[in-house]
């Protein structure tokens, strides 16, 4: 039910957007969907923040936020079933485990060879789609896993250059977290396909 009702307000804002950008077919839908998935996403980000500023954490969230979704973006992966899972998994991931890892120290040199690790994550399964998502093309699916790649290279040269130590465990757990949406084993374990783009090319 909450779902038809996000989707019919997004069908009736892409309407009402759609007077001054006069977008068709293929176009409209995405924008359709976009909104959607604003719709379900801000919701839950703004619990995120909330819960992250009432506990004195919210540099934290966001250290471990900002690394998954550069990484999310180009390399995509699992995810949860259901909105309130969703919800549950989030705040677990950006609220609780920042509040428990803060404090813990690593090195440059650790952190160095963990986001090399994810890199080297990222060009071996990535991108990884859905069922829901396929990722249509091997030229997109080129470009993206070359994307995901370089975003590890930037995360680490902007965590060394710009963070304080004690920031590193957090960078390294955001990013740690999308190598775990695209891992085989995650999918086999969770029993969902991989590879779903195979089914339209």
């Amino acid at each position: 039910m909450k779902k038809d009702i996000l989707h019919d307000l997004s069908v009736s804002w892409a309407t009402q957007l759609n007077r001054y950008v006069n977008r068709e077919g293929v176009d409209f839908q995405k924008m359709v969907l976009g909104l959607e998935i604003m719709l379900h996403n801000v919701p839950k980000m703004v619990l995120m923040v909330v819960m992250a500023f009432a506990l004195g954490i919210l540099p934290q969230t966001l250290a471990v936020w900002f690394p998954f979704v550069l990484l999310r973006r180009y390399a995509s992966g699992l995810h949860a079933s259901g909105s309130i899972r969703c919800t549950i998994v989030s705040l677990l991931m950006f609220v609780a485990i920042p509040y428990v890892l803060w404090g813990l120290y690593i090195d440059e040199a650790f952190l160095s060879i963990a986001l090399m690790g994810t890199a080297f994550m990222m060009y071996k399964y990535a991108p990884a789609d859905t069922a829901e998502r396929p990722i249509i093309g091997k030229l997109k699916r080129v470009r993206l896993k070359k994307k995901a790649v370089v975003a590890c290279c930037f995360l680490l040269a902007l965590t060394l250059l710009f963070l304080r130590e004690e920031f590193y465990v957090l960078i390294v757990t955001g990013a740690f977290f999308v190598v775990v949406t695209i891992m085989p084993l995650t999918y086999r374990v969770l029993r969902r396909s991989m590879n779903n783009y195979e089914k339209f090319e």
